[in-house]
């Protein structure tokens, strides 16, 4: 019989991806959420959910009082930190932890070609494989890929589409194909990988919510708002060679370069969707058309 993962602490649970996966855990029902918070935080969260606060630098004492007695570990820090991250599985490992769910959303770092296009992918890479490590310990793990996220990168233009100025750019043809998820179904995917321990154990977990181009999204996006978009060019050369000049000056900004050069590369194994099983059917998570996701966020609405 597989173990049961019932009390869940969440690290981050107030971020972009800790907010819909609280939701999701929550409307899942039969889970037990905390949220691991640093002392001093002013974030808030629904009445259901209880709340734990660490110092700022989460001391591994600390870590392993607010793990004891939690069968999960969600850890959705920002996951450019290597030693601190390990040092969490560490003290989750100690406390019993049955499953741990590493900061991996976004590009299949399993494949070296796409660490290779955005390496700062490195310290993911290196994360994971320290959790193989914590696998004789009794503490499984899941890494989520779940590609660009579709709903955040496209309200906050990210994904170099401008909602409010009605403007685009289109990196190189336009016509490489990209994996796409939204923030609710990234959620939706967390709960349902506790929901299924036995199927998710100790590998990379594949998630879509959609495929599409970049010049399918722009017609999606002129066909919603019934207006001709203002259309730029770029390459993802340019863009990946600007993104490691920044980084190797300190400006952080250049990751945003990086990873946008990457997606739309259309490298080998930049569409994982080509080459791996989706999870999708397993957790029981829906795609959709992009005209059907693009419509509903230019009307506001709920993805």
């Amino acid at each position: 019989m597989a173990q049961q993962l019932q009390n869940v602490i969440i690290l981050g649970a107030s971020g972009n991806v800790g907010k819909p996966t609280v939701d999701a855990l929550l409307a899942a029902g039969g889970f037990t959420v905390t949220a691991l918070t640093r002392k001093g935080s002013s974030a808030t969260f629904p009445s259901e959910v209880k709340v734990q606060s660490v110092d700022d630098t989460y001391p591994p004492d600390q870590l392993l009082a607010a793990f004891k007695g939690q069968d999960a570990v969600i850890n959705l820090l920002p996951p450019s930190d290597v030693k601190q991250a390990n040092s969490i599985a560490d003290a989750a490992a100690e406390a019993g932890v049955k499953r741990y769910i590493p900061s991996q959303f976004g590009s299949d770092t399993a494949n070296p070609q796409v660490v290779a296009l955005v390496p700062i992918f490195t310290a993911k890479v290196q994360m994971t494989e320290y959790l193989k490590t914590k696998e004789s310990t009794g503490m499984s793990w899941s890494a989520v890929v779940n590609g660009a996220f579709f709903d955040w990168g496209l309200q906050n233009g990210f994904l170099g589409f401008d909602l409010k100025s009605h403007s685009a750019t289109i990196f190189d043809s336009g016509d490489s194909q990209v994996n796409f998820t939204t923030l609710p179904t990234v959620g939706q995917g967390v709960a349902a990988v506790l929901s299924n321990p036995a199927e998710t154990a100790n590998r990379y977990i594949y998630i879509q919510s959609v495929k599409a181009s970049q010049n399918q999204i722009l017609a999606a996006l002129e066909k919603s708002t019934g207006k001709k978009w203002n259309v730029s060019k770029r390459t993802t050369a340019e863009a990946s060679q600007t993104g490691g000049e920044k980084l190797a000056k300190g400006d952080m900004s250049g990751i945003a370069d990086l990873i946008v050069g990457g997606i739309y590369s259309g490298a080998p194994g930049a569409d994982y969707a080509a080459s791996r099983k989706l999870d999708n059917d397993l957790l029981g998570l829906k795609q959709a058309p992009v005209e059907e996701l693009v419509d509903r966020l230019v009307k506001g609405q709920k993805v």
